[in-house]
């Protein structure tokens, strides 16, 4: 191995406080160890796959590596530990990584809901210092979003703990989720951190700020800026290809087994690091999903978000057989919403060669619209029909069921949502629609009255949410992906 533990290594103590918090031991001159593992993307299902790569089994598999190597002065999780942001994802994988009376920090990813995460949380998001070194984690989530970035208060309180360091001569090692630098992946170039120029730039006035770590990238980074080492790290799962134009997975055997980074934090600010991988061959990924199904774009409900039960569900069940699907958060009106899903499918659409759509309640509207427009085949669930009436009930402030977020609903939003009704379906036969006769929001009858000529499932009971969706989603894949629409006005 490139890393061994020194002869002098100190003994190990039981108790985490005395270890970590006793001020003589804040002190020590010596070299700490830390681990970093990144973009687990578990399930609550721990057979879930990424690309051909079962994350569960990965992310044992880099663990028992690990622990071979080394026996760590703390623990680093920077972030998409989860696909689907379930509390049985992070509970799996704080029992996977964690060890006895060794600090554990984690901070969210894109991919992650930071709410559960919370809730989920011990000493996860508590600061951590060792000797002379501050291991700082860093919220670079922008809700709804793939890209990242800091806010105002995050940087200004980060100045503060650099300045602090700075006075003392201490040191500090930064960890975000996304990449500040571009890494020459151009799809990924696009999802960077917004304002890592400025992350820098701030790090590089201060002299306590020597590395930062980061995950997102699925793959090894390495770049010093002024006196900043930055360094990216392969994922515990699937990697992705370094350098590609569009989104591809690694699959040369030299760089595609997962892995996880160690640092050495030595006492006078140095910092050693490698990245170590699993034995070539032990995990085989597979670029099948973007080259044999289409691009899946899932809509959701009204004061909804990606982190409804039914988004879960279909995340987990395309995750398990390899199909993409995007479930973007939808928070603007219906014209800007409209316009980011274009933009979406048609960029879908040209990197697939296809595109299929579901949605939920008001996201059926939206698909009913995109379906007709571009031709596309389209599962709805309890869609609304007649939103533009439904919603003026609604009309003010309204606050997002799963993020809590306040959004501003408006009488020119009810002209946006007449403005895109489709009132005879072009192609009756590319819509299956599911719904159930309990729905104590719209009126199923509606519903089965407009899409009578499509493929109609009414289900009696149930209710708005749609009782035992993710039973229904084998025969629901089954229908979009039998046939696949690629055809944009």
């Amino acid at each position: 191995m490139a890393f061994a533990l020194p002869d002098s290594w100190p003994e190990r103590r039981d108790c985490l406080g005395w270890r970590h918090n006793d001020p003589r031991l804040m002190a020590a001159s010596r070299t700490y160890t830390v681990f970093q593992f990144t973009d687990s993307h578990l399930s609550a299902d721990p057979a879930a796959c990424m690309r051909g790569v079962n994350t569960t089994d990965s992310l044992k598999a880099v663990t028992a590596l690990a622990s071979a190597l080394a026996l760590p002065d703390a623990i680093v999780a920077t972030g998409d530990l989860s696909q689907d942001g379930s509390e049985a994802s992070y509970s799996r994988f704080r029992e996977e990584v964690s060890q006895p009376n060794i600090p554990l920090r984690w901070l969210p990813g894109n991919h992650d809901d930071a709410a559960t995460m919370r809730r989920c949380e011990g000493a996860e998001a508590q600061p951590l210092r060792l000797g002379k070194w501050h291991i700082i984690t860093l919220d670079s989530q922008v809700l709804g979003a793939e890209q990242g970035a800091l806010d105002a208060e995050s940087l200004k309180r980060l100045e503060g703990e650099l300045a602090a360091a700075d006075a003392v001569s201490e040191y500090v090692l930064l960890c975000v989720h996304h990449n500040p630098l571009r890494t020459g992946a151009k799809w990924m170039d696009t999802i960077d951190l917004t304002n890592g120029a400025e992350l820098l730039a701030m790090l590089n006035k201060h002299p306590s700020a020597r590395a930062l770590i980061h995950g997102h990238i699925h793959h090894k980074f390495e770049r010093v800026v002024g006196n900043v080492q930055v360094l990216g790290t392969p994922s515990t799962c699937a990697q992705f290809a370094p350098q590609a134009t569009d989104f591809e997975i690694d699959t040369q055997p030299a760089t595609c087994q997962p892995g996880f980074r160690w640092l050495r934090l030595h006492p006078d600010g140095a910092v050693e690091t490698g990245v170590e991988r699993v034995a070539a061959g032990t995990f085989t990924p597979s670029n099948a999903a973007r080259t044999n199904t289409p691009y899946v774009l899932y809509l959701h409900g009204f004061l909804s978000s990606p982190q409804s039960l039914k988004a879960k569900q279909a995340l987990t069940y395309c995750q398990q057989q390899g199909i993409e699907i995007d479930i973007p958060a939808l928070t603007e009106g219906p014209a800007a919403t409209i316009a980011a899903l274009r933009e979406r499918l048609e960029a879908g659409i040209a990197r697939t060669g296809g595109a299929v759509l579901i949605g939920s309640s008001l996201g059926g509207y939206y698909a009913t619209y995109l379906a007709n427009h571009y031709e596309l085949r389209a599962a709805l669930i309890n869609p609304a029909v007649r939103p533009y009436l439904l919603l003026r009930d609604y009309l003010g402030e309204q606050r997002n069921y799963h993020t809590g977020a306040v959004h501003e609903v408006t009488e020119e939003q009810m002209q946006e949502l007449l403005d895109i009704e489709v009132e005879t379906l072009a192609t009756p036969e590319n819509f299956r629609v599911m719904l159930q006769t309990g729905d104590e929001t719209l009126d199923y009858a509606e519903a089965a009255a407009k899409y009578a000529e499509s493929s109609l499932h009414i289900h009696q009971g149930g209710d708005h949410s749609y009782q035992g969706f993710d039973n229904e989603l084998p025969q629901l894949f089954a229908f979009l992906l039998s046939r696949t629409a690629t055809k944009a006005r």
